[in-house]
C-alpha cells in the first residue's frame, strides 16, 4: 500500500509525560478566553484550517466531507467504502452499524492531529514572538492541548452552546510584546461561530464549485429543499429554502439547540425543585449503568427477524448521538434545519467534532466500566473490518487502514479525558468505582428523581429492597422508510389535538406534554439522489436488507411528575394498575417529517412502539449505580393503536 496516505498517529506525547486531557469545552474555554494561549491557538489553527484551498486532502472542506457531501471524492485516495455499490457515491461514516463508535474514533484523531499541527504553523509562521522563552510556553501549549469535549447532558449547563460557539468575533492572547509586557488581546472573526467556504478571500455556495467538488441540493419526498449547494456559510436552526438572504453565510440561532436540549415540559419536577429538565441527562445515566454488551451499546441496528435485545437496552450511544443531531441542527418549523441535523452535511459544522468528542469520551467512560466488552466473535462487521478511509502506521512499519481492534485502547493515540485520569497509586477497583460516582453524582437520573421525592410521592409507601417500578417506551423503526428522508416520532402523555400537529403551530418538545423522541438521523439513498445530491450507499444497504433500529424513551419522570400534580387526573402514585390503564388513555405519538409535516403511519408501516413496567433498584450510595431489569409488557397501552404492538407482537 502507498506510503502517501495522510497517517493518522495522533499528537505526540513527550517522554516520560502523561497523555494530554481532553476538557469539557466551557471548563477549557470560558475561564480565560482572553489570556489562554490554546484557545488562542486552537481559533487561530481552526481559521487556518478553513483556508486551506478546498481541493486539498487536508483541507477543512474534504476533511468535513469525509462524512458526507460532496460524496464523490476517494478521501486521502483511499478504497470506497465494503457497502459501495459504484464508483460515483463516497459516504464513508458507518451509522447503524456497530462500527459506529470505532470508525469515529480515528475520525476524531484526525481532526485532533490536524489542528496540533497547524497550531505549530501558527506558531512558527503567523505569531511574532520577543523571547525563546515566550515562544516556548506557546509550544508547551499546544503539545499539551487536546479536542475538547462538548457534555450537552450536564444538567449544570442546562443545554446551553458553550459561549465561545456564539459570538461572530472573539479577542485572544497575542504573544508578549518586547518590553515583556501583555498586550491588549487581538479581535479576530470566531472561526467556532460557522465554518465559511471562502476562495480567494470572498465567500463561495457550495454549489458554484467545480466538479467534483460541488455540494448540490437535496429534494425530500415531501418537496423539501435543503439548500445546500446555495450556502457558503454553516447553520444551526437557520436554512429554509424562503430565507435565502438570511441564511446563505450561516445562521446561528444558539437559543434554539438550548430549548430543544432542556425544554421537554413535562420530563422535569416543579419550578423551584433542583431537578433540572433534561431527558438527554437521564439517557446518558442509563446507557452508561445499563448496557452491558458492545452489540447493544454501540449501535440502533438490530435483528429484523428476532429481536433478543433486553427490554432495558433498547438504548445506543448512536440513539443518543442521533437525538442530538437533530436538536443541534434543528426543526423546520420555525427556523429551518441546520446543517447538523442531515447527516452528509452535519461535519461542515464545527460544533460537530466537540459533539463526537463527546460521543468518544462516553465511550472511553463505557469502556472503563465494562472493559471485557467488545466485539463478539460472530459479529457483523468484525472487529477486523477495516474502517476507510483512515490510516495508520502501526508499530511493524506498515501502513493500513485503522481496525476497530486497533482504536480499542485510546490512550495509545495520547489522548485522556479529564474524567478518566488516573489518580496517582490508585487501585483498579478504586478507579473504577470513582468513575461510578462520577456518572452517579454528574448525570440527572431517574433514580436521583425518586430517591429525592420532592414531593412526597413515597412517604406513605415502604419501598422494598431499594426497588421502584420503572417505565418505558422501547421504539423499532424502519430508519429508511423514507428513502432516506429524515424525520422524528415525539411522544406525549395525552393526545395533541390536530390543530397543534399543524406544521408550524409548534415546536413539538416544547409541548407541555412532550415527553421524548426518536430521531433517525438518515441520508439520502439511491431512489431519492436528486440532483445529483450524494447517495449513502451504506444506507441503501440496509435499506434493501430489511434492517431495522432501536431506540428507548424513559417514562418514569413524567409519570412521577403526573402523579404529583394534582390537576392531573387518573394518575396518583406509580404502581402498574394505576399507570396501565392511565398510559393507555393518554400516551401518544406522532412523527413528523423536517419540513415539519406529520408522517401517515401507512408510510412507517415497519415502526412498533411497546411500552413496558419493569424494576429499578436506586441507591443512596452514589457507588452504586441503578441497575434496570425484569420488564414486562404493558400491552394494552399499545395494542389497537397504530403502529402500537398488539399483544401477541411483545
Amino acid at each position: 500500500m502507498s506510503t502517501s496516505h495522510v497517517l493518522i498517529q495522533g499528537i505526540p506525547v513527550p517522554p516520560g509525560q502523561a497523555p494530554g486531557l481532553r476538557k469539557e469545552f466551557s471548563d477549557w474555554a470560558t475561564q480565560t478566553p482572553e489570556t489562554s494561549i490554546q484557545v488562542s491557538l486552537f481559533i487561530r489553527a481552526l481559521q487556518k484550517f478553513y483556508n486551506i484551498p478546498y481541493d486539498q486532502t487536508l483541507s477543512y472542506f474534504q476533511v468535513a466531507g469525509i462524512h458526507g457531501y460532496p460524496g464523490n471524492l476517494k478521501w486521502d485516495n483511499s478504497d470506497p467504502p465494503s457497502h459501495q455499490r459504484d464508483a460515483t457515491h463516497l459516504i464513508y461514516c458507518t451509522h447503524n452499524l456497530i462500527t459506529f463508535p470505532t470508525w469515529h474514533r480515528p475520525y476524531m484523531l484526525l481532526f485532533e492531529q490536524t489542528i496540533y499541527q497547524l497550531m505549530g504553523e501558527v506558531i512558527d509562521n503567523d505569531l511574532k514572538f520577543y523571547s525563546d522563552a515566550d515562544k516556548q510556553a506557546w509550544i508547551n501549549e499546544s503539545t499539551k492541548w487536546r479536542l475538547p469535549y462538548w457534555d450537552w447532558a450536564l444538567a449544570a449547563n442546562k443545554g446551553n452552546v458553550p459561549a465561545l460557539f456564539i459570538p461572530a468575533s472573539v479577542k485572544i492572547r497575542v504573544p508578549a510584546a518586547a518590553d515583556g509586557s501583555q498586550p491588549v488581546p487581538e479581535p479576530v472573526a470566531n472561526p467556532l461561530y460557522r465554518y465559511q467556504l471562502q476562495e480567494n478571500g470572498a465567500p463561495k455556495k457550495m454549489g458554484d464549485l467545480p466538479k467534483p467538488y460541488t455540494v448540490d441540493s437535496v429534494t425530500l419526498n415531501d418537496g423539501t429543499v435543503l439548500p445546500w449547494a446555495q450556502c457558503s456559510g454553516t447553520s444551526r436552526w437557520g436554512i429554509k429554502s424562503t430565507q435565502e438572504q438570511d441564511w446563505s453565510d450561516g445562521v446561528n440561532n444558539y437559543e434554539g439547540i438550548a430549548d430543544a436540549i432542556n425544554s421537554h415540559d413535562w420530563y422535569g419536577v416543579k419550578p423551584g425543585n433542583d431537578i433540572l429538565k433534561h431527558p438527554v441527562s437521564d439517557l446518558v445515566y442509563r446507557l452508561l449503568s445499563n448496557v452491558q454488551t458492545w452489540a447493544n451499546f454501540s449501535s440502533t441496528v438490530t435483528n429484523p427477524v428476532s429481536n433478543q435485545i433486553p427490554w432495558e437496552e433498547w438504548l445506543s450511544l448512536e440513539y443518543v448521538h442521533n437525538n442530538l443531531h437533530g436538536f443541534i441542527g434543528g426543526d423546520a418549523l420555525y427556523n429551518g434545519m441546520g446543517h447538523m441535523q442531515n447527516v452528509p452535511s452535519a461535519a461542515f459544522d464545527p460544533i460537530f467534532y466537540m459533539h463526537h468528542c463527546n460521543i468518544d469520551r462516553l465511550l472511553a467512560i463505557w469502556q472503563t466500566l465494562n472493559s471485557d466488552s467488545w466485539f463478539a466473535s460472530d459479529a457483523s462487521p468484525p472487529s477486523t473490518d477495516p474502517l476507510p478511509p483512515f490510516h495508520h502506521q502501526f508499530a511493524s512499519g506498515a501502513i493500513d487502514y485503522f481496525k476497530s481492534d486497533d482504536v480499542r485502547q485510546w490512550l495509545s493515540f495520547g489522548y485522556q479525558y479529564d474524567v478518566l485520569e488516573r489518580k496517582s497509586g490508585e487501585s483498579d477497583e478504586d478507579y473504577v468505582t470513582r468513575i461510578k460516582v462520577y456518572v452517579e453524582t454528574t448525570y440527572q437520573s431517574t433514580g436521583r428523581v425518586l430517591l429525592n421525592d420532592h414531593d412526597n410521592l413515597f412517604k406513605d409507601i415502604k419501598i422494598q429492597d431499594h426497588t421502584y417500578d420503572d417505565y418505558l417506551i422501547d421504539v423499532l423503526y424502519d430508519r429508511y422508510a423514507l428513502e432516506g428522508d429524515p424525520y422524528t416520532i415525539h411522544f406525549f402523555l395525552g393526545a395533541v389535538p390536530d390543530s397543534e400537529i399543524t406544521a408550524g403551530i409548534t415546536r413539538f418538545f416544547k409541548h407541555p406534554r412532550h415527553v421524548g423522541c426518536v430521531y433517525n438521523f438518515s441520508s439520502p439513498m439511491d431512489a431519492v439522489a436528486a440532483g445529483g445530491a450524494p447517495r449513502c450507499a451504506n444506507c441503501t444497504k440496509q435499506h434493501d436488507d430489511g434492517l431495522l433500529s432501536t431506540a428507548l424513551v424513559p417514562l418514569t419522570i413524567p409519570l412521577y411528575n403526573a402523579a404529583v400534580d394534582t390537576s392531573v387526573p387518573d394518575i396518583q402514585h406509580l404502581s402498574p394498575d394505576v399507570v396501565g390503564p392511565y398510559l393507555a388513555n393518554q400516551l401518544s405519538w406522532v412523527a413528523v417529517s423536517t419540513s415539519g409535516m406529520v408522517i401517515p403511519w401507512n408510510r412507517l408501516s415497519r415502526t412498533k412502539i411497546f411500552v413496558l413496567n419493569g424494576k429499578a433498584k436506586h441507591y443512596h450510595d452514589d457507588a452504586r449505580l441503578s441497575d434496570y431489569s425484569n420488564y414486562e409488557p404493558m400491552s394494552n397501552v399499545t395494542h389497537g393503536k397504530e403502529v402500537g404492538a398488539s399483544h401477541d407482537e411483545y
